[in-house]
């Protein structure tokens, strides 16, 4: 059974971190859920289905975390759900993603839960 890993950071944000076709999948029930996300969820979920390209591309130019696209309009309306996302490979590949403040823990623990994953809240 995959397992993912929420936590709950300073400023609010909510993370998690689960394999690639996981995350894949929690993006889309959750913009499914919420019924909002834009132009980040669209480029959130590109970075994750091309990994290892875009994995590439953060160990070259040193980043920790990618931005997905986020249109001005999304923003002022509240229609924003991911925040950044961390792509990780340690013998594995994972995905941290973190969430934009609006999105509640709550509402990402049963997501979760509803995909039938081992989730482990860390504090």
């Amino acid at each position: 059974m995959a397992k993912a890993r929420l936590r709950k950071v300073i400023g609010g944000y909510v993370t998690v971190t689960l394999p690639p076709e996981n995350a894949i999948e929690l993006i889309e029930k959750l913009r499914e859920r919420l019924g909002r996300g834009g132009e980040d969820v669209e480029d959130a979920l590109r970075i994750i289905r091309n990994f290892d390209t875009f994995y590439e591309f953060m160990r070259k130019k040193f980043k920790e975390f990618l931005y997905p696209k986020k249109s001005v309009s999304d923003m002022i309306k509240g229609n924003v759900i991911v925040d950044k996302v961390k792509l990780i490979k340690n013998g594995e590949k994972l995905v941290t993603i973190v969430f934009d403040r609006s999105v509640e823990d709550r509402v990402v623990e049963e997501t979760i839960r509803d995909m039938g994953l081992d989730l482990v809240v860390e504090e």
